[in-house]
């Protein structure tokens, strides 16, 4: 990459890219953390104010973090404020995979696909949703 692109960048993300406004955004959503098969799990739980919405995880990718789903989650937990029906609503479980974002690095190896979606699985369990 050319030098002036790579000055050009950091000069951005140093002085233009608003940092105060995407944290003002992420902490309009609940946070959380618990412990799933002995690792620190942070999560975003927006529940809907339609009681039978049914519960929807999300997980990003990598790399990744539940920014990606910042504009997402209020349709989805409020479409009638975004042209939908009440019976589009969603009750939203946003994870942050083990060892990403803003999970902690994973203590111990083996946090496979198959691990990480049993862990997510008893998340939603514990969150009082049965499917």
């Amino acid at each position: 990459m050319p030098i002036d692109y790579l000055r050009e960048l950091v000069e951005y993300w140093c002085d233009e890219f608003d940092w105060r406004a995407q944290e003002e955004r992420l902490n309009e959503l609940e946070h959380f953390r618990t412990r799933l098969d002995g690792q620190s799990i942070h999560f975003v739980h927006a529940r809907s104010a339609h009681a039978g919405a049914l519960p929807l995880v999300l997980v990003h990718g990598w790399p990744g973090s539940v920014v990606e789903f910042l504009d997402v989650i209020p349709r989805l937990t409020d479409p009638e404020a975004h042209g939908g029906s009440a019976a589009d609503a969603f009750h939203v479980i946003a994870p942050s995979l083990p060892g990403y974002g803003l999970s902690e690095p994973t203590r111990t190896p083996g946090w496979d696909p198959w691990r990480v979606a049993q862990a997510f699985i008893e998340l939603v369990r514990r969150l009082g949703y049965s499917r």
